[in-house]
């Protein structure tokens, strides 16, 4: 892995996985940039450019504003 590669994957998926135990795909990154992106229209370039840690964040911001969201519905007859 060449020294850029490396500062790559640190970047997107976290220190851990240059110990080796995790898959270097970019395919969760792009998927968890798709989620982002599709509930804040965020463009592609600001989803990508957010570090392993700030995804995450934002990932579970959006599963608590559904989580909310379904409870409201709940009471509406849905």
């Amino acid at each position: 892995m060449t020294h850029e590669q490396e500062g790559l994957a640190r970047h997107f998926l976290g220190t851990a996985a240059l110990a080796g135990a995790f898959d270097f795909s970019m395919e969760p990154v792009y998927r968890e940039a798709a989620l982002i992106a599709f509930h804040f229209h965020w463009s592609r370039r600001e989803c990508l450019s957010l570090s392993r840690r700030e995804r995450r964040v934002w990932l579970e911001e959006i599963r608590r504003i559904n989580q909310e969201i379904a409870r409201s519905m709940k009471g509406k007859g849905r």
